[in-house]
């Protein structure tokens, strides 16, 4: 080809990338419906898109579990173990509530059946960690959407990236072993909705199914979806801040989940893509104040110094302070934590409506959380800011 310098780029194709990548499956678990904790909004919604897109687009078995009970997920997973071979790939997802204990540096998702007296039902980042390390799959990606999910996971050093071109690099990525959590957020409490304009899932889920929908490539890894769209998407519309690590302790050797989009393999068209829609600004000057105000009010609490409450809650009463410290008597810690508030301002008045999960350690022994719906009433007084008012059962 004389007179010209053009060069032609390859882009790796489902048969460039190897006949022997498996099969690949997905165990889709949403839990909205609780026996004994608050009930969630957008988690099964979330999950059976989830699992449509991967059946539909990627080719994915999947298995959805809605409202599932600890032995439910289980089952699904030791199933997984005996009937995947060592060339296939499984993701699963989890979409629900979860909790991180301190005290035991555990972290929990909450089946449907999980108590408020006991852990018995609750299922651990162990046993996820166990189960993840015992299923022969090449691949396991876990896909969490819950509270303090990136506990489930340490941070490690910087993945590897396709700057060498995305032939070799996606080759790479699917020859090496890889156990990876892809998480909603860190040691914090994460959305159960979006902001308006953006449907009727959480933002995490929301961000995830836009990536899969319109990511330019049709073989890429789970690094590649969450670098160009879950983690800039999320980050952007809400105060999360997702992740993607290895899975501490089990079995990752350096490789990485790759989707195989339905299809010819390359990159597809941007005429085929509709654009990525902008991110929602984030940044609500008198939300942020109230949500400085929460976070006081909690860390006060933990505290169980009734004086340092008292700066965020001023109006407390003499009989509510002597309730509270007959409370606090005989408690070694007490964590609290406001999931899921929903904000409403009306001038120099709020009203904060979430779910309070309370967890104490007495006498040695740490109990479950204990869960209830609150209204938190709020007022602006000058100078320092929005305090508590009131803090009522609903």
């Amino acid at each position: 080809m004389s007179g010209t310098r053009q060069v032609t780029l390859a882009t790796p194709s489902s048969e460039s990338l190897g006949d022997n990548r498996g099969s690949q499956y997905a165990i889709i678990i949403g839990i909205a419906s609780y026996r004994s904790l608050p009930k969630l909004g957008t988690p099964v919604k979330d999950a059976t898109e989830i699992a449509k897109i991967l059946s539909d687009s990627y080719g994915f078995k999947t298995q959805l579990l809605t409202d599932a009970t600890r032995d439910q997920i289980f089952q699904a997973l030791d199933d997984a173990r005996h009937s995947l071979t060592a060339n296939d790939s499984l993701l699963i997802y989890y979409a629900g509530h979860g909790f991180y204990d301190k005290l035991e540096d555990e972290a929990y998702w909450a089946p449907a059946d999980a108590g408020q007296d006991t852990y018995a039902r609750w299922i651990t980042a162990s046993d996820i960690t166990g189960k993840a390390r015992a299923i022969p799959a090449r691949h396991v990606l876990v896909v969490s959407d819950s509270c303090y999910s990136g506990q489930i996971a340490r941070a490690m050093e910087l993945r590897d990236s396709a700057a060498g071109g995305r032939g070799p690099f996606l080759a790479r990525m699917l020859e090496g072993k890889s156990r990876d959590l892809m998480s909603s957020g860190g040691n914090e409490p994460v959305s159960d909705s979006d902001v308006a304009g953006f449907g009727n899932h959480s933002v995490f889920a929301n961000a995830l199914l836009l990536g899969l929908q319109k990511i330019a490539f049709r073989e890429f890894a789970a690094s590649e979806l969450f670098d160009q769209y879950v983690k800039i998407q999320v980050s952007g519309r809400s105060q999360q801040m997702p992740n993607y690590t290895p899975i501490r302790n089990s079995g990752h050797e350096g490789g990485d989940f790759v989707f195989f989009r339905k299809g010819e393999g390359g990159v597809i068209p941007a005429a085929g893509r509709e654009d990525l829609p902008p991110v929602a600004p984030v940044s609500h000057p008198e939300q942020d104040a109230i949500r400085d105000a929460l976070s006081r009010y909690q860390e006060s609490y933990a505290s169980m110094d009734t004086d340092l409450l008292k700066k965020v809650w001023p109006s407390l009463s003499k009989s509510q302070i002597k309730e509270l410290r007959a409370g606090f008597d005989g408690a070694k810690a007490v964590m609290v934590e406001l999931r899921n508030p929903a904000i409403t301002v009306s001038g120099d008045n709020a009203t904060v409506l979430s779910d309070q999960w309370m967890k104490w350690t007495r006498a040695g022994h740490q109990q479950p959380p204990q869960v209830n719906p609150v209204e938190i009433r709020l007022k602006k007084d000058g100078d320092r800011g929005w305090l508590i008012d009131a803090v009522v059962g609903r």
